[in-house]
């Protein structure tokens, strides 16, 4: 999908990553020149509890090709790693990396190189469903007189993905044991591990520590950015003159070695009914993203145990998020519903499902932790989110069984937790809507804190929140208006409560448009309104079931044009507010800070061109203006993004991409809006 010529750019490509993944939360990323620059860039980073539990097991191959030629031996590097120098500046070596001609990414990601008359290809494949990865090797070009020896030394070191630990105390540390004739190698540290193969070349143990390993991206955000590497020998391939020479190397999680070469159809088989449906909802001039839109979005899905079950989930982004009840239901639509994985869709909700709590969906799993055990409740939209997606689960999918057995009462678990108190912090004010949060708590999307500071707090009535309660009883009453006369009448009584207030609580005459906040002063005394133009009111133009008019639709739309719309997303802040920031740099705290003081959010494209379909009625204009909304973002996935989408950009100018390198619901938003412009549209009501 990506063919991208590299030679004499090398350095200015470090900041382009690729990604590769195979549905069980393991991964495969690094940048394009293949020079790792963060501490989750690795060859393998597996899953051990899936999707969660990940670890670095292959962080690179040091590669040499040893030629012979009667002149003498020559070794050629043709792998990097970054370092720093005397003075702090980020250096490579070996110099492999200047040998770099091209740069191929599809199902699999190639570096071709040149030396002279000699070509070497390196391409790395992850396996579909397994905890391994194959890295196979072309050496071609050697004049008649001349041979070779492919020399591939693996680096590792067994680590937590997160962690960055320093030189171990001793080699022991890491127990290596080799068995089937030097053919295969199996490392262990702790209770990891890996096993190392090469079926046609032979192992030289040679134990071997890479000192200093520098990780630029770590280092701009203020965290530790250097680790020790541990080489604990090589396997060796002879190379003769003639015919090009194929070497696979296969690394897999574990003591039981794997097929060297991948089964090549699986993923490919895998993602051909996702393909087809997305070939159905791409217009004519995008007709050739079908496969890039189909990796990218299934990129996320990944399997969750639940119980005895496994059920599927969504990973919010990589590298280092695990599955969010916020961002899945928020990408699930996209990427599940409008390219037909209307199973996965059904075992996604069954599996949050199965975790409510006093109301709430989880609004995350733990890191560590795959069971129920380890899910965090500590958010007012999550369960929200949840409704939306099931509304539109069960309009593309009519499935009343599920709805009969599991997903109304879930729904209704919710809904019922919410008018009685869902939390300490969430609860039901007279007028119908959801007070949630105090100074000190970050319930909403935007919930950035650090160092015990919450920097938008947005306590009391939030805009986006009401909005989707308002949705959420207004499609519930719709849904079970057969079956349940009683209490749909007695939502849909609610949700109009809801509607009479809107306006009122949170509409700004000066402003014309909506306030983005509203709460009340501990004693009850006094009622004051945050009055920062942001993004969360475009919630409120945007869902289909509105709680304002359509006149107002238009106003707010218009606003957050005007105020927020970038290129690539919606600023989480206007420009000229005293607390915006134009940067996303420093350490976690500065970060933090700006997370959601300015800083770009692609996802919320979604949204905006939802609003902008809805409030002009799906008019071919307000359709020409919602595709010109998303086309720098395609052009992002084309391009730079090499098939991805990140999680955010810098607020100013030329807004640089930052945070993830993938984020689940950046390209959910994305698929969920061509899917909208394909269809026929109904205005929001």
């Amino acid at each position: 999908m990506h063919q991208i010529d590299v030679a004499g750019n090398e350095r200015d490509l470090l900041g382009r990553e690729w990604l590769l993944t195979n549905g069980t939360g393991s991964y495969a990323m690094g940048t394009l020149p293949g020079v790792n620059t963060r501490r989750y860039h690795g060859l393998l980073v597996a899953a051990t509890r899936p999707p969660v539990g990940r670890r670095v097991l292959l962080n690179q191959m040091l590669e040499q090709l040893v030629i012979q030629s009667p002149e003498g031996a020559q070794i050629v590097d043709l792998s990097s790693c970054a370092f720093r120098d005397d003075h702090g500046q980020t250096i490579t070596a070996p110099q492999g990396v200047h040998l770099l001609r091209r740069f191929d990414r599809g199902l699999s990601v190639a570096w071709a190189y040149a030396w002279g008359h000699v070509e070497f290809v390196r391409e790395v494949t992850l396996h579909w469903g397994e905890p391994a990865v194959t890295v196979r090797y072309v050496v071609a070009g050697l004049a008649p007189k001349e041979q070779a020896t492919l020399r591939l030394q693996p680096l590792v070191t067994l680590r937590d993905f997160h962690g960055l630990p320093r030189h171990l105390s001793s080699d022991d540390d890491v127990k290596v044991s080799v068995h089937d004739g030097g053919k295969a190698v199996t490392l262990q540290r702790w209770d990891t591990k890996l096993t190392l193969q090469c079926l046609s070349g032979f192992w030289r143990p040679r134990s071997d520590w890479w000192f200093g390993l520098h990780y630029p991206m770590e280092a701009e955000r203020g965290l530790d950015h250097t680790e020790d590497g541990f080489v604990p020998g090589a396997f060796e391939q002879d190379i003769v003159s003639g015919s090009p020479t194929e070497v696979l190397f296969t690394a897999v999680l574990g003591d039981q070695p794997v097929e060297a070469k991948p089964e090549p159809d699986a993923k490919l088989r895998h993602l051909q009914p996702i393909r087809d449906r997305l070939g159905s909802l791409l217009p004519a001039d995008l007709s050739d993203l079908d496969a890039m839109f189909a990796v990218a979005g299934d990129d996320f899905v990944a399997h969750r145990t639940a119980g005895d079950k496994t059920l599927s989930t969504i990973l919010a982004g990589y590298p280092w998020f695990a599955d969010w009840g916020r961002d899945t239901f928020i990408a699930l639509p996209g990427l599940m519903l409008e390219t037909g994985r209307h199973a996965e869709a059904h075992d996604t909700l069954r599996a949050y499902a199965s975790v409510i709590q006093d109301g709430l969906v989880p609004n995350r799993f733990d890191d560590y932790d795959a069971s129920a055990g380890g899910a965090h409740y500590n958010s007012v939209d999550a369960s929200l989110w949840y409704i939306r997606a099931a509304l539109l689960y069960m309009n593309a999918t009519k499935d009343q069984q599920a709805w009969n057995d599991w997903l109304g009462a879930a729904i209704r678990k919710i809904i019922e937790g919410y008018i009685r108190g869902a939390g300490p912090d969430i609860r039901m004010a007279g007028d119908g809507m959801i007070v949630a949060g105090n100074v000190h708590t970050q319930l909403t999307w935007m919930d950035a804190k650090c160092d015990g500071v919450v920097f938008t707090p947005r306590q009391g009535k939030a805009v986006e929140i009401n909005a989707l309660w308002h949705h959420a009883l207004a499609g519930v009453s719709e849904q079970i208006k057969d079956s349940d006369r009683a209490a749909s009448q007695h939502y849909r009584k609610l949700s109009e409560r809801i509607r009479r207030s809107f306006i009122k609580v949170f509409w700004d005459d000066d402003l014309n448009c909506l306030r983005d906040h509203v709460w009340t002063s501990e004693d009850g005394s006094e009622e004051h309104a945050d009055r920062s133009i942001r993004p969360n009111q475009i919630f409120a133009a945007s869902l289909e079931y509105s709680p304002i008019p359509r006149t107002r639709q238009r106003q707010v739309v218009q606003a957050v044009k005007d105020r927020l719309l970038t290129p690539v997303g919606l600023r989480t802040l206007t420009t000229c507010d005293r607390h915006y920031h134009g940067q996303y740099t420093g350490g976690p705290f500065q970060r933090d800070e700006a997370y959601h003081q300015g800083t770009i959010w692609p996802w919320l494209m979604g949204p905006y061109a939802e609003a902008v379909l809805r409030a002009g009625q799906f008019s071919a204009e307000a359709r020409a203006e919602a595709r010109q909304a998303i086309e720098p973002l395609i052009a992002e996935l084309r391009g730079p993004g090499l098939g991805q989408l990140h999680e955010i950009h810098e607020a100013d100018a030329p807004h640089r991409a930052v945070g993830c390198m993938a984020q689940a619901w950046s390209i959910g938003e994305l698929i969920r809006v061509l899917a909208l412009l394909h269809s026929p549209g109904k205005a929001a009501s």
